[in-house]
């Protein structure tokens, strides 16, 4: 350890809890950010087609904004934007409400990446009667290429840091930061922070519209962050009505009259140039699409694409099973342009082997927007693997990787229902949702209940009611509808479905579900288990109950099964190998830490482990080839290979236990792993 430099940014983190944990039971402050982007240093090439304002005029882009922080031990958390101003935006981008622009507690080259960097103890100073180290700190690999170094400035009473500067770099960009804490009784709390990060050179001529012909532009933007937390105070705020509703809230009209409440906040007046950037009648966003592109991309990463007043869904264009084959799909729904108050819904589909289409219409009713109210009307007439009701029409990224767990299953039911649903948050962190549904249903396959013909059909009445708790979740209600801020993915969800019988249905019957999904970083990476178990107590068809739990390909050799891996199901049993009336499965997975290749190339390495454990009562009533239940634990290992080129990998999975096959060859099996979200 040179010069004990380690041993106090060991001292730092021991300490952290006591220096950096708030003892207080009820405190608020404000923060204040401003972010701008300067364009001081820019040459215009051939470009007469456009006259911009003088740099010392105005600003590219300036915006600011002011949120209210609320703590109470008892009641939590609330987070008030009161307001916020953008230049030249037609409409706020709620999607960016929930960025503080602050830094953790603790930089991370004291945590995860502290044995990437050199320290040492090159100086002391006094503060405010204080004795202060100085300690430099550098980047051990890449330092001319791609590194960071800068001062750690640590008290050498309580081993707090003070304050922490320095320089990120690499071959696309400069990034200049300091950050300043500050003490408020016993402990400390971050007073403020400033990120100034320079771009190398950049032709901006290819993100302008095409009503410009063939322009150039070589610029080198500067983008400025600041942040800073003003009027700390223990007040108490023991009103429990400050906490209802979500984390985060927008003030009501926190867009109208935003100079006079911004103003107090700010450490110095707006300039000249900052005064001309918002009153100017032209912006950036006239002479580049930045807005429009900007929204786009948001909407793409939600797997969306908007055309006006309608979202069209890439997420489920297209698709493939075994049994419908190639699955082209075109859908959406009309998002709040169209209505705020209702939006319609709705898609048709055809699959390149059974040639039928498929569809739904529906309409939602926004009843309770205080509370993400939705009502909902729906008709279907789809198909579905057995065992499974999924939404064809995903409207999540999650909802659409499970398609990949069906592209070797076959076994399909048919079915024409009509739903009526309601979805409301009673409490932030719990989603409930009550549903009543009617369903026609009916299978091609070759499968008998009782006596009845394979061609029956068979009439479903069900009511259900569903419970989703994240309690980690942070949400912030907008005139859009609800975003997530913060998702930590700890997700616990139970569901209860009761068939009736005399009632327009066939069967009588008690369904109980739950679930969890509880992700873990550590310090040797991310460990990930998800965890599904069901009950089901009456007679239903074979497709009511539990089963598709696997996804593997049916055939002889090795590379002959090679296929793509799915998501949360088995990866070395066949799709309709297992039914269950009453089940518990769980998937393990633990990710690595990244290992460096070449270059900024990175390859992902987990270790896998799955278990299934069921059975079922009256078999008997059942007539399908070759089907059985896992009553003995089913059990896999595996090992992935993840971006080895680009988002794709390899994995490598081993069938182990009760179900095991004498011959090794068979219980192994590879797939394409593909990792882009």
């Amino acid at each position: 350890m040179e010069n004990n430099s380690e041993l106090y940014t060991y001292q730092i983190l021991s300490n952290a809890k006591k220096n950096y944990s708030v003892p207080l039971s009820s405190y608020q402050y404000y923060v204040y950010n401003k972010f701008y982007i300067d364009l001081n240093n820019k040459n215009y090439i051939d470009i007469d087609s456009i006259s911009p304002s003088s740099p010392n005029q105005e600003l590219v882009f300036l915006g600011e904004r002011v949120t209210k922080f609320q703590h109470n031990k008892k009641y939590g958390n609330k987070n008030i934007i009161i307001a916020d101003q953008v230049s030249g935006l037609k409409e706020p981008f709620y999607e960016l409400f929930g960025e503080q622009m602050l830094y953790d507690k603790i930089p991370d080259i004291l945590t995860d990446n502290f044995f990437s960097y050199n320290f040492k103890l090159v100086d002391s100073i006094t503060y405010n009667n204080n004795k202060i180290f100085i300690i430099s700190f550098g980047s051990k690999r890449n330092l001319l290429i791609n590194g960071s170094n800068g001062l750690l400035y640590i008290d050498s009473k309580n081993y707090n840091i003070v304050k922490y500067s320095g320089t990120v770099y690499n071959q696309n960009f400069t990034r200049y930061f300091e950050l300043n804490w500050a003490k408020f009784k016993d402990f400390w709390y971050l007073k403020s922070c400033i990120n100034k990060i320079k771009f190398n050179n950049i032709d901006f001529s290819k993100f302008l519209d095409k009503k410009f012909k063939s322009p150039k532009l070589i610029i080198t933007p500067w983008i400025i962050i600041e942040s800073s937390t003003l009027n700390f105070t223990d007040t108490e705020t023991d009103n429990r009505n400050d906490f209802k509703g979500y984390t985060y809230e927008l003030e009501q009209n926190f867009n109208k009259d935003t100079e006079v409440k911004i103003s107090p906040f700010r450490s110095k007046p707006l300039n000249f140039a900052e005064k001309q950037t918002y009153s100017s009648t032209t912006s950036i966003f006239d002479f580049y699409p930045i807005e429009r592109k900007v929204r786009t991309y948001l909407a793409l990463k939600e797997g969306k694409l908007s055309l006006g007043e309608f979202d069209l869904s890439l997420l489920n264009f297209l698709s493939y099973n075994d049994y419908e084959g190639f699955r082209f799909q075109i859908g959406g729904k009309t998002n709040y342009k169209f209505s705020q108050n209702y939006s319609l819904h709705g898609y048709t589909g055809l699959g390149s082997k059974d040639s039928s289409f498929k569809g739904n219409i529906g309409i939602d009713l926004y009843v309770n927007k205080k509370n993400d109210g939705k009502l909902s009307i729906d008709t279907y007439s789809d198909v579905n693997p057995f065992s499974t009701d999924f939404y064809r029409n995903s409207e999540t990224i999650l909802e659409s990787k499970k398609n990949l767990n069906f592209i070797q299953n076959n076994i399909f039911y048919n079915y024409r229902k009509g739903e009526i649903s309601y979805k409301q948050d009673f409490f932030e962190k719990f989603s409930t949702t009550f549903i009543l549904n009617y369903s026609n249903q009916k299978t091609n396959y070759s499968y008998i209940y009782k006596n009845f013909s394979t061609k029956h059909w068979y009439h479903n009445f069900t009511t259900s009611f569903q419970i989703n708790y994240s309690p980690f979740c942070e949400y912030l209600m907008t005139p859009i509808g609800k975003l997530t801020i913060k998702d930590k993915p700890i997700h616990f969800n139970f569901n209860y479905t009761k068939g009736w019988k005399g009632i327009g249905g066939d069967f009588n019957y008690n369904k109980f579900d739950f679930s969890s999904d509880i992700s873990i970083k550590n310090q040797w990476g991310i460990s990930h288990l998800y965890l599904n178990s069901g009950y089901i107590s009456g007679k239903t068809v074979l497709w009511n109950l539990y089963g598709s739990f696997g996804n593997a390909k049916n055939a002889n050799t090795i590379l002959k099964r090679f296929s793509v891996k799915g998501y949360d199901s088995f990866e070395t049993l066949l799709p309709g190998e297992f039914f269950a009336d009453k089940f518990i499965a769980f998937f393990f997975i633990h990710k690595f830490k990244d290992i460096p290749l070449w270059g900024n190339e990175n390859i992902s390495i987990s270790l896998l482990y799955n278990g299934l454990l069921g059975n079922i009562q009256n078999k008997n009533l059942h007539s399908l080839i070759d089907f059985k239940t896992p009553s003995n634990y089913y059990q896999e290992l595996g090992i992935e290979f993840n971006h080895i080129i680009y988002y794709f990998g390899l994995g490598f999975y081993y069938r182990i236990g009760a179900y095991n096959y004498d011959k090794p060859d068979r219980n192994m099996f590879i797939k394409l792993t593909f990792n882009l979200f």
